[in-house]
């Protein structure tokens, strides 16, 4: 007869079998957990911190270097990436397109700054941008929001390259607007995590790095992006600063009158972003109001900031306004805007408003550091509504003259040219140039 097992056995027998189960399991969980670490860290195929490419220039930018091969960059990955890794909100961040991208840190002053204008940024890039650092609960003190005309342009092209998922999810989570957007489907992605092929091809990866030394792409392609030592002030190459501003080469800043005067004419010809401008579109100019409501809603202090255009474009457009009335509306509605909420502008469309010389200009589109010094004085100054020492001096010498205290664009193209003799004196008593 079969001897019957009593239950106490059974049970004895099963807490053996499972503490065995368990300490195996407790063995092998350190393996597993480095499995986790070590495939999200090195993460060769950009799953969790973004790809190579643009991880190496965020990492670069956020350890405080200046970076090489600016004209390579995706802009907007290494954005990404760089809000996903910062430990500290800056006191102060830069919202704009190319024409921002010369403002740095020593402009603006008042703690830790950082400018994260693209090139080309549309409506959609401008919110995309401010909810990447919105999402990671990295929002700033102060935003200075570089307020460019196509803003308000319906033309679908201007928003060719924007993420238009990640403008979505603004919509939805930021805004609270419908925008259809979907949550990701994130399972497949974190079972990355715990892959055996996913961790064999990174440590392929990280051995290789170590052996050579090189930032390597996971096909082995070296990636362009370098910590730059030494003076930046003579390179032929452009060059992102810690800061997030940007240094063109060394030959593009030393154009004559002639060479930036060639490069005026053909962007006049094109004005990108402009043409069949009739009118302020009203869902942009909408979407633009609630997003400003949205960042004033969550403490965050707004400055305007208007770069100007070089006077002969000023000219041009004003002589030729077909396809281009909406321009025309752009700054004063800004300005009337900003008054209802009590936000500071700076700067103008026009040059002859601010006292912008042609010579500060590298081109039609791009005023050079010396021009915003003139114009902006400081977030701090900023915020108290005050002006810089130049603005102060040009408006007691000129601000009576059509040109310059009323010279929105549109109503009047020519730009005040001011006495030599009068500038000289006026930047002699204007501290930092």
């Amino acid at each position: 007869m079969k001897k019957r097992n009593s239950p106490l056995r059974f049970l004895g027998v099963r807490l053996l079998t499972f503490a065995e189960i368990g300490l195996k399991f407790c063995l092998f969980l350190p393996i597993l957990l480095f499995m986790v670490w070590f495939n999200y860290k090195v993460d060769v195929s950009g799953l969790f911190q973004g790809e190579l490419a643009p991880r190496q220039v965020a990492n670069l930018l956020l350890e405080g270097s200046t970076v090489s091969g600016y004209d390579q960059m995706d802009e907007r990955q290494v954005l990404e990436v760089y809000a996903q890794n910062l430990t500290e909100a800056p006191d102060t961040l830069a919202l704009g397109s190319s024409r921002v991208l010369q403002l740095s840190e020593d402009l603006v002053g008042g703690g830790s700054f950082f400018n994260a204008g693209i090139s080309g940024a549309g409506p959609m890039d401008i919110m995309s941008i401010w909810y990447l650092f919105e999402r990671e609960d990295k929002l700033p003190q102060n935003l200075i929001l570089e307020v460019d005309p196509w803003l308000f342009n319906a033309d679908p092209d201007i928003n060719r390259n924007s993420d238009s998922e990640l403008f979505a999810e603004f919509l939805e989570k930021g805004l609270g607007i419908n925008a259809d957007y979907e949550e990701p489907d994130t399972v497949a992605l974190w079972k990355a995590l715990v892959d055996p092929a996913y961790f064999q091809g990174n440590v392929t990866y990280y051995l290789k790095q170590r052996q050579t030394g090189a930032v390597l792409t996971e096909e082995g392609q070296d990636i362009p992006f370098k910590a730059v030592t030494g003076s930046i002030e003579n390179l032929d190459y452009a060059v992102k600063r810690s800061d997030g501003s940007i240094q063109y080469p060394v030959n593009f800043r030393s154009w004559n009158y002639d060479q930036v005067m060639a490069e005026v004419l053909a962007q006049a010809g094109t004005l990108n972003a402009l043409h069949g401008f009739e009118q302020m579109d009203a869902y942009w100019t909408d979407l633009f109001s609630r997003f400003i409501e949205h960042v004033q809603a969550k403490g965050v202090n707004v400055v305007f900031l208007m770069t100007p255009y070089h006077p002969f474009i000023a000219l041009h457009v004003y002589n030729n306004p077909q396809g281009l009335t909406g321009f025309f509306e752009v700054e004063p509605w800004v300005r009337e805007f900003a008054a209802k909420h009590d936000i500071p502008v700076y700067g103008s469309y026009h040059a002859g408003r601010v006292g912008v010389q042609e010579s500060m200009f590298f081109d039609g589109l791009h005023c050079k550091p010396e021009a915003l010094r003139l114009m902006f004085p400081g977030i701090e100054e900023a915020l108290a509504g005050g002006q810089t020492a130049y603005e102060q001096l040009y408006l007691e010498e000129y601000g009576e003259t059509e040109n310059s205290a009323n010279a929105l664009i549109g109503y009047d193209a020519v730009c005040v040219v001011v006495d030599e003799e009068w500038l000289a004196q006026a930047e002699a008593a204007t501290p930092g140039l």
